[in-house]
């Protein structure tokens, strides 16, 4: 069964999507770092790019957005007649255009926009500036399928593009028909808009945490969902009884943390360790980069009571399913490099594959699972729309810089002896220095043996003082005579 716990009193606001009583999915988002993904923008094109065939778009943020030709009506509705002519025939510099965010900003790119706006309906989407249509795969009639592809051609207009959702099944013509004029009213409402305005502007906000309540509600006839907030709470009663959802909604107004008694808050602690355990003993570890993120597959402390092929496939079983799970979970997107256990039969590579695709179909965001490199590693893809979660919840270590090391106390201390070193021509008869404990023992050897050997050969006295913490590190802090150095010092 699957249960939404809701936690929207507060700035940041949280999602929990559990099945069966386990995480699955889990939405953070701060109120600085809120998903712009489906708001529409009038924007104004800075600067077209022939050799991308894209272009770049002020919409009003700190980044401009990326656009690609394929995502321009005007290309859309001429690609068939032009062939794949060059952007600067579609869009020119300085122009104005409708834009929708189709995935938010990540690391140092900007966010990619369309041109092809969307709206949608509970069992219809529209979009402007498609000659497309589209019929749910899911429809268990093909009969019907068919019936709603020649409705959904024969009511469209040439420059729409409709996508017939599974629910629309048992839904009448009239129905569909009622939907698409609000939507279309929807669009035509938004130009109106658009044409008093100065790019850019925000034409359209959608509250991305409801929408993905929403849209999480849809995917399942009936479920369960706690939610601390009341305004949110009777907003999505509402939506559950015109969309006929047989969802329990509950509003608990605290004031407990409805996280921490669905026992939930210490699996969001954990959310951002490299090191996942499996229930057998084995582990993952996770790395993430801007360019691709590396799993990497352990036995760990499990040992197994069969023959080793047998014993290193169960923990590649165990993990391929665990994968999956934290996949969803973190929102880990892009290039995957998954390095399972080396197995040396070929059936048992497949079988982790069918695991993979399996566990992947629940995802919400396509993945494909590419198969496995010669060197035994298997690659998968994964939709970007928005950040991973460690994106949303963490940033940089101002030590390490992200890398996750330091320098060590003996490349610090040989950096201060070169400093100094470079001042052993100079009049001062001393120099005060500040460094943390470990560099001071590396520069000055055991019991300082190598002090007076270091004196002599920088011709100065040298006076210490200790900086505070772990990070190995110095600062000169002065030049001058013994007494100058000793009084600052006091």
């Amino acid at each position: 069964m699957k249960k939404m716990i809701a936690n929207l009193a507060s700035r940041e606001k949280r999602v929990a999507v559990l099945e069966n009583e386990v995480l699955r999915q889990l939405v953070i988002t701060p109120e600085q770092k809120r998903s712009t993904v489906g708001n529409i923008y009038l924007g104004k094109v800075t600067k077209v790019l022939p050799g991308m065939d894209a272009v770049f778009i002020d919409y009003g943020a700190d980044k401009n957005g990326f656009l690609h030709r394929d995502e321009l009506p005007s290309y859309q509705m001429t690609k068939n007649t032009d062939g794949k002519a060059a952007i600067g025939q579609y869009v020119r510099q300085g122009e104005k255009l409708l834009v929708q965010v189709s995935r938010d900003e990540t690391g140092t790119k900007g966010a990619k926009l369309t041109g092809l706006i969307e709206f949608s309906a509970e069992s219809l989407v529209y979009i402007h500036g498609n000659d497309y249509v589209g019929v749910s795969k899911k429809f268990k009639n093909e009969q019907i399928q068919k019936q709603w592809r020649e409705t959904a051609l024969r009511n469209k207009k040439p420059d729409e593009g409709l996508i017939i959702r599974t629910s629309m099944e048992k839904e009448s013509e009239a129905v569909f028909l009622e939907r698409l004029d609000s939507l279309r009213e929807q669009y035509q409402a938004l130009k109106r808009k658009a044409a008093s305005l100065k790019a850019p502007a925000l034409l359209l906000s959608r509250d991305s945490v409801l929408t993905m309540i929403m849209d999480e509600m849809s995917r399942t006839a009936a479920g369960q969902l706690v939610i601390d907030d009341f305004d949110a709470s009777q907003v999505l009663k509402k939506w559950v009884q015109e969309n006929q959802k047989e969802w329990e909604i509950s509003h608990a107004p605290g004031p407990d943390n409805i996280f921490s008694e669905a026992n939930i808050e210490a699996q969001v602690e954990k959310m951002n360790k490299k090191i996942v355990w499996l229930d057998n003993g084995g582990y993952l570890i996770f790395e993430e980069t801007e360019a691709f993120t590396v799993i990497d597959v352990n036995s760990g402390k499990f040992t197994g009571k069969a023959a080793k092929e047998a014993t290193l496939f169960a923990v590649n079983q165990a993990a391929a399913k665990e994968v999956a799970r934290q996949l969803r979970l973190r929102n880990i997107s892009g290039i995957i490099l998954i390095d399972f256990i080396n197995m040396t039969q070929t059936r048992h590579e497949q079988e982790i594959i069918d695991i993979v695709k399996r566990e992947t179909a629940k995802d919400e965001k396509r993945v494909q699972v590419i198969g496995f490199t010669e060197l035994g590693i298997l690659q998968v893809t994964r939709k970007r729309t928005s950040p991973s979660l460690s994106e949303w919840m963490t940033v940089p270590c101002p030590v390490c810089n992200g890398s996750g090391k330091i320098e060590s106390p003996e490349t610090v201390a040989f950096r201060l002896e070169r400093e100094l070193l470079e001042h052993r021509k100079t009049d001062d008869e001393a120099v005060w220095v500040e460094a943390s404990e470990a560099v001071w023992h590396v520069l000055l050897g055991e019991q300082e043996s190598y002090r007076q050997t270091l004196e002599e050969l920088i011709a100065k006295r040298l006076f210490v003082t200790f900086i505070p913490g772990s990070v190995n590190a110095y600062s000169i802090k002065r030049f001058g005579s013994i007494e100058e150095i000793s009084g600052a010092i006091e």
